[in-house]
């Protein structure tokens, strides 16, 4: 029996940015792989490929403020917002 690693403390405050993850190469619909930060299961992939949720590496960023390990997609090159929301 393997034990999984416990959830770090969410990180909140103005430190926490937000990552824009809106390319569908940050998610495989085929294979769910172990978090690299909680070891959950996550279709979720960033830039680099790893298998990561996405509020998993929000908190790291924040923990990890000189690092630079998961980024956020470039802006679109469209004159206009594509903000929905």
């Amino acid at each position: 029996m393997t034990t999984a690693r416990q959830p770090h403390p969410p990180v909140t405050g103005p430190e926490r940015r937000l990552l824009v993850w809106r390319d569908s190469s940050h998610f495989n619909q085929w294979e769910d792989k172990p978090c690299v930060l909680c070891d959950r299961p996550t279709p979720l992939r960033s830039h680099k490929g790893e298998a990561v949720h996405k509020v998993c590496a929000e908190d790291w960023n924040a923990a990890h403020p000189t690092e630079v390990r998961f980024v956020s997609d470039a802006e679109p090159k469209s004159r206009r917002k594509r903000d929905h929301a």
